[in-house]
């Protein structure tokens, strides 16, 4: 039998031997532009509209360990978007604001937001080049993938969306964007997701979209406050399984072509 403890030294030197290594990749300012949803590096300017949502009991209902007992304030977004820079520059995460243009607001969502919710046109420079917002925009969430272990080619994603944007197919186009980005840039093996069991929606959208199932529960392994915790439900989907059937059928899903 051979020596396990070579095993770790074989996988670093084959990588190696592929050129560049997965935090080499791991991009400071990134963005995707699509015809339903934007990702965008996060910015001042959105940090408004981050309190807002952070603070939001519905939209953080299946998020209850992330809230804070007085809400969010738009000083305390900022602190944590710049926390998030940092972690970023470490090649530990990668961070997007999910935003949506107006024109392409759902018809059933126009009337719940207010003018002033909408920011103006801008160009957003990233890495390699920059995203033209081409008109006024509203700011509905955020997404990425955090714990990025570059050695073990692993990571976990993650996201929070305004509710009023829920069920409209942005949360699944701004997963997929993270995710693809997580397999086909980086070079990832697998990718996580955590939720809680109350989360039927992102539960089942695993399960059904992607069509991975629960890896494991870890006991109260997330913190409410007030001496409570609640389970976490930990989710995985490997490389081969996204290039095998879920890339192709979230894709289908979400009606991309191409």
């Amino acid at each position: 039998m051979p020596d396990q403890s070579d095993t770790p030294v074989a996988s670093l030197v084959e990588r190696q031997s592929l050129g560049q290594h997965t935090e080499d990749l791991i991009p400071k300012r990134h963005g995707v532009a699509d015809a339903l949803v934007m990702l965008l590096p996060p910015e001042e300017d959105h940090d408004l509209a981050m309190a807002r949502i952070f603070s939001d009991p519905v939209a953080m209902g299946n998020l209850e360990f992330k809230m804070l007992p007085n809400g969010y304030s738009a000083e305390v977004a900022a602190a944590r978007r710049l926390f998030l820079d940092e972690r970023q520059e470490k090649k530990e995460r990668l961070n997007y604001t999910v935003v949506v243009k107006k024109s392409l607001v759902p018809e059933h969502v126009v009337d719940k937001i207010d003018d002033d919710e909408y920011l103006p046109p801008k160009r957003v420079y990233i890495d390699d080049g920059h995203i033209d917002v081409d008109e006024p925009y509203i700011v509905v969430g955020c997404c990425g993938l955090l714990n990025i272990d570059a050695f073990n080619r692993s990571a976990s994603a993650g996201i929070i969306v305004d509710a009023r944007f829920w069920r409209t197919g942005i949360s699944s186009a701004a997963l997929y964007y993270s995710i693809k980005f997580g397999f086909n840039d980086l070079k990832l093996h697998r990718i996580g997701i955590e939720t809680t069991e109350k989360n039927a929606g992102m539960r089942g959208w695993t399960e059904n979209v992607l069509g991975v199932h629960v890896e494991g529960i870890k006991k109260e392994a997330l913190y409410l406050g007030n001496g409570k915790f609640v389970d976490s439900w930990e989710y995985v989907i490997f490389d081969y399984q996204w290039h095998g059937r879920a890339e192709a059928h979230l894709r289908s899903k979400l009606r991309m072509v191409g």
